[in-house]
């Protein structure tokens, strides 16, 4: 959400129009998923993706329109059964998807436009559930929304649901939208420069602290959003939560036990600490104190999964990785075609015995 936002806050300071496309429905294969967002602006940018390059297109032909009539739409694609061939777009999957899109124009609809960013900030820092009209008998509530901090409807996945409206019925979007994953850095040597960077490429934000004011700076790290210098032995006066993922990586055992001991009692779901096995033992036995299992649970180490990586670039990348499976709570790290062997193994069998033929 963080670069859609980014791009509402440029379209409010440049007198710029735009329009947001969310995903709220598919079926079958499709690129991307229930909640998937874009952001196009009337001077051609566009932010996020939709589909893999194919609808956008279309989408923002679409999106032209609904600047015009400053009125939401929703729009359809279908590509099973030859629908590819139809919209001649190239999608390449079989599937469908509905696309609800909304106006943003700061100067036409100023109070909605801020509506739009207040939601987005809320979001960036907390975890919220948004329902949005989609559909209703009376197009004037078509867009509007219910922000709360539970799920509506106690679903908790991104769908469509009809709530009764009068005699009739409505259709709402409910999707629950989570902060982007807080990277806090404990070290700053140079192994963190490719870790930072790869962050930023998935629009994390990057805290980094340190007690060496020489290395914890903004020339090392231009792209890392906080730079925390302290002094050595001291804990940084610092936010961590349930979005907060911690890499220790000073490479100074002292520094890494306090760092250790004092992440350990945050609510951060991932504590890395880069080493090995050997190291983090020994740094566990400096506490002195007893831990708990969910508190054990928590802690990585060796760091990242295991791909092979040499290089720090490739190092960062598994660490990456292995913190976005957390975070997504989903994925076992394995290679998608293990998962899909069975299947995959059948086809593999058939097209070597046509061959063979």
């Amino acid at each position: 959400m963080l670069p859609i936002y980014l791009e509402m806050k440029r379209c409010i300071q440049n007198g710029l129009r735009g329009v947001l496309g969310t995903i709220i429905r598919t079926e079958g294969s499709t690129y991307q998923k229930s909640g998937a967002k874009c952001f196009w602006s009337e001077d051609g940018t566009l932010t996020g993706l939709l589909s893999g390059g194919c609808v956008e297109g279309d989408f923002m032909e679409h999106a032209k329109e609904v600047l015009k009539s400053a009125s939401c739409k929703t729009i359809s694609y279908d590509f099973r059964g030859g629908g590819d061939d139809l919209w001649g777009l190239g999608l390449g999957c079989n599937g469908s998807i509905d696309i609800f899109l909304e106006p943003f124009d700061s100067l036409g609809d100023p109070e909605k436009a801020a509506r739009s960013m207040e939601i987005c900030q809320t979001a960036l820092a907390h975890e919220v559930s948004i329902a949005t009209i989609v559909e209703a008998p009376d197009p004037v509530l078509i867009g509007e929304k219910w922000v709360c901090e539970q799920v509506p409807f106690h679903q908790s996945r991104a769908g469509v649901y009809s709530i009764p409206y009068g005699e009739k019925e409505a259709l709402v979007f409910s999707e629950t939208l989570t902060p982007p994953p807080q990277l806090v850095i404990f070290g700053a040597g140079p192994d963190a420069v490719p870790l930072i960077k790869g962050a930023k490429q998935l629009n994390w934000q990057v805290t980094v602290i340190d007690h060496r004011p020489a290395f914890v700076n903004q020339q090392h790290f231009p792209e890392a959003d906080h730079l925390v210098c302290v002094s050595k032995g001291e804990w940084p006066d610092l936010q961590i939560g349930s979005y907060s993922f911690v890499v220790i990586m000073t490479h100074h055992f002292e520094q890494d036990a306090l760092f250790l001991k004092q992440s350990l009692k945050t609510a951060a779901p991932y504590i890395g600490v880069l080493g090995p096995n050997k190291r983090t033992y020994q740094l566990l036995d400096q506490m002195n104190s007893g831990l708990t299992q969910e508190q054990l649970s928590r802690l990585h180490s060796p760091i990242g999964l295991d791909i092979g990586s040499k290089t720090p670039e490739e190092i960062a990348l598994s660490i990456l990785a292995e913190i976005t499976m957390i975070y997504r709570d989903k994925g076992s790290g394995n290679p998608l075609h293990v998962m899909k062997e069975t299947s995959f193994t059948k086809y593999m069998e058939k097209k070597v015995g046509e061959l063979a033929l």
